[in-house]
């Protein structure tokens, strides 16, 4: 009888204090739905397109598409290419990551968004060479820009001279806020 007594009062102490809790916790929720804190603040994404184009004589010779899907504030990074080997010694081989590097920040600004996008490509000009002595040469365009673009709209925001030929590349971003 004197165990019962304790687990009776126990548990009658809990039958009590359980309604309790549970209006405390939903009062707790209710004032909080009013607040965001930096822990709730809803993620924002953009899915971000590359165009790229290549051109000569105000003709198109080739436009390639790259996309990424990147969160406000982090960074997004594309690669994309080849890893050429070349003789460094009698015996040995060496390699050069050649083709197409893209690094992209996103950061919302009010209906527009801020970029800063790092742009790398290169390819390996041909040679006249034997290719037992083929020591390549790459050739390298590279553009780094930060530059603001209304969402949604495809933005022009850098263009490259090739130095050797008559060729242009033209990089094109529409970046576009995924819900």
């Amino acid at each position: 009888m004197k165990k019962a007594i304790p687990m009776l009062l126990a548990t009658a102490i809990m039958a009590i204090c359980l309604p309790l809790l549970t209006n405390s916790a939903s009062a707790q929720q209710e004032k909080g739905k009013g607040s965001v804190t930096p822990e709730q603040k809803p993620l924002v994404a953009y899915r971000i397109e590359f165009n790229v184009r290549e051109i000569e004589g105000g003709k198109q010779l080739n436009s390639r598409n790259y996309m990424m899907v990147v969160e406000d504030g982090d960074w997004g990074k594309i690669r994309v290419g080849n890893r050429v080997p070349y003789r460094s010694a009698e015996t040995q081989f060496q390699y050069q990551d050649v083709g197409m590097n893209i690094d992209c920040h996103p950061h919302e600004q009010e209906d527009n968004v801020a970029l800063a996008i790092s742009v790398d490509f290169s390819s390996v000009a041909p040679q006249a060479e034997p290719a037992a002595t083929f020591k390549p040469v790459v050739r390298t365009e590279r553009a780094e820009v930060v530059s603001v673009v209304k969402a949604g709209k495809p933005a022009l925001v850098t263009s490259m001279d090739d130095v050797i030929s008559n060729r242009r590349y033209e990089i094109e971003v529409t970046a576009t806020k995924v819900k």
